[in-house]
């Protein structure tokens, strides 16, 4: 008999870890929010099938793989204050 799990982290900052195997142990990918804590031990290739409709999904949705287009200006604005052109 299988096990379904559901969190809802939408709204939860994140963060996520891939361990590296071990001995003994397959890769671990790790999500943290709060107190909760998932790890999953997978083989290389089902970290692949995880990957893979994750980034069908990022590139359906166009988002960015460049830096946050915000902090850029953010830094570019900053930089030019300092050597007052701005």
């Amino acid at each position: 008999m299988g096990t379904a799990i559901s969190l809802e982290l939408s709204n939860e900052r994140i963060e996520v870890e891939l361990r590296p195997s071990m001995t003994y142990t397959p890769p671990a990918l790790c999500i943290r929010a709060g107190a909760q804590v998932i790890e999953l031990y997978l083989s290389n290739e089902q970290l692949a099938e995880i990957e893979y409709p994750i980034r069908e999904h990022l590139s359906a949705i166009s988002y960015p793989e460049t830096p946050d287009q915000q902090q850029i200006l953010h830094a570019e604005a900053q930089q030019s204050m300092e050597e007052g052109t701005l």
